[in-house]
């Protein structure tokens, strides 16, 4: 058998592709190799470690071992004397700033679905009060409202399949060879 020559792995020259889609692809990898080489120094070494990565599109990646801001915070409180140029002092403003939204939008989400849990809690607890009173079924619909309207027919869903699973296991007992062939004999021997 002859042997296969191909290229292999090759040099490439470093220098811009002008190819968009070949950049693009380019960036993705080459951005996720060094994320887990980032990775990789910080396990083998035990150092904290950040990268940040801004894509052609402006787009920040980043990447950091415990996390990028605890390791941006160690370094600006190490190095207060060093003054920072604007952009960076901006970059990093904004995005503390961009943080305390985030947060603040999920607090808001997390308070507003907590005060939707407690009027469900609340209209749920209503509901036991008046089954345990009346029975659902016998309830008027005219007496209901929407929710309860719904909860009935889920209910009602739920009895139907049951009394159609239990229609089917007793029509499968019936049509059981043995149990056919038991009632043919007593219906043979009875007079």
């Amino acid at each position: 058998m002859a042997p296969k020559w191909n290229k292999g792995r090759q040099i490439i020259p470093i220098e811009k592709i002008e190819n968009s889609s070949k950049r693009s692809v380019t960036f993705s990898k080459r951005k996720f190799g060094a994320f887990k080489k980032a990775n990789e120094l910080s396990n083998l070494c035990g150092s904290d470690v950040a990268i940040i990565i801004f894509s052609e599109g402006g787009k920040a990646f980043s990447y950091g071992n415990p996390n990028v801001y605890a390791i941006l915070d160690q370094f600006m409180h190490a190095n207060s004397q060093r003054a920072l140029d604007s952009t960076s002092h901006e970059f990093l403003e904004a995005q503390k700033i961009s943080r305390v939204r985030e947060m603040d939008a999920r607090i808001k989400e997390a308070g507003d679905n907590f005060k939707l849990e407690q009027e469900r809690k609340k209209i749920l607890l209503l509901e036991m009060a008046n089954h345990a009173k009346k029975r659902w079924w016998e309830q008027s619909v005219s007496e209901m409202s929407l929710n309860q309207l719904h909860l009935r027919n889920d209910w009602m869903v739920e009895l139907k399949k049951f009394f159609e699973e239990q229609t089917m296991l007793k029509m499968k007992e019936d049509l059981n060879p043995l149990h056919l062939l038991a009632m043919t004999i007593e219906n043979q021997i009875s007079p």
